[in-house]
């Protein structure tokens, strides 16, 4: 298959678990967005006002980085439960094409999702266009980092049990005790390394510097406060984990 028909099976995979389903039953947006926005209103009720603006950057990564368990989700049920990877693994199309259109079926459901809470930081805290398209910028490598995650761990489990908890585990570890939803500034200074061990900090980072909330050249340690190290830190672990997604990944069963 060539290069084109390959994205037009990518393409198939997103109008087949995004499009049709997201049409089908419009109450899966809510669901996307309920957790980010149920923080964000405990966040307004008991925090000061001055970390608002944070809690609704957070809510544009949680959403970018749940993508992650929606993919883990879907490529593990429809193994499993309805033996449709063999039908791919059986045709010409490639785990690229595959992992392409089942990462792009999940930023589907994320679209109004992320939406709304750009639409809600513009008006807590207003945005010039280079802000709003390097915040974009920092959620689409966000997506792309997770759902790749997603996809590589959905591939080693054996029963329907198996996902739930685990993806639940995983990406509720990456999206809510890293600072996404409150400043890395709150983390005592000599402790604040221990949050860059995850790689959501990269992206809470450089997206509440995007937005101008972080400003202290000193706020991360070392190197790590260069907003371009950071950068090319989050771009090298999604490379990493796509590559790993890509040759690593179980394409077959054993």
């Amino acid at each position: 298959m060539t290069a084109r028909t390959q994205l037009n099976a990518a393409w198939r995979i997103c109008y087949f678990n995004g499009l049709v389903p997201l049409g089908r039953q419009p109450l899966l947006t809510a669901a996307v967005f309920l957790t980010p926005f149920s923080f964000l209103f405990f966040l307004y009720v008991i925090a000061k006002p001055e970390f608002f603006p944070y809690g609704v950057v957070g809510g544009v990564l949680f959403t970018s980085l749940f993508t992650g368990n929606g993919m883990l989700n879907d490529c593990a049920y429809l193994r499993l439960e309805r033996q449709l990877q063999p039908i791919f693994v059986a045709s010409p199309v490639r785990p690229i094409a595959y992992l392409l259109g089942m990462a792009l079926s999940e930023l589907a459901f994320t679209i109004p999702a992320l939406g709304l809470f750009l639409g809600i930081l513009q008006l807590v805290h207003p945005l010039s266009a280079f802000s709003f398209l390097a915040l974009l910028g920092v959620a689409l490598v966000t997506w792309l980092m997770s759902t790749t995650l997603g996809f590589l761990i959905s591939t080693f489990f054996r029963q329907l049990r198996e996902i739930w908890p685990i993806g639940t585990l995983t990406f509720s570890t990456l999206s809510v005790l890293p600072p996404v939803f409150y400043p890395l500034s709150i983390i005592h200074a000599p402790y604040r390394w221990i949050a860059f061990l995850a790689p959501s900090t990269y992206s809470a980072v450089l997206a509440d510097r995007a937005v101008g909330l972080s400003g202290a050249p000193d706020i991360a340690p070392g190197f790590l406060s260069d907003p371009f190290v950071e950068l090319g830190v989050l771009v090298a672990i999604t490379l990493l984990f796509a590559l790993a997604a890509v040759y690593l990944a179980r394409w077959r069963e054993p």
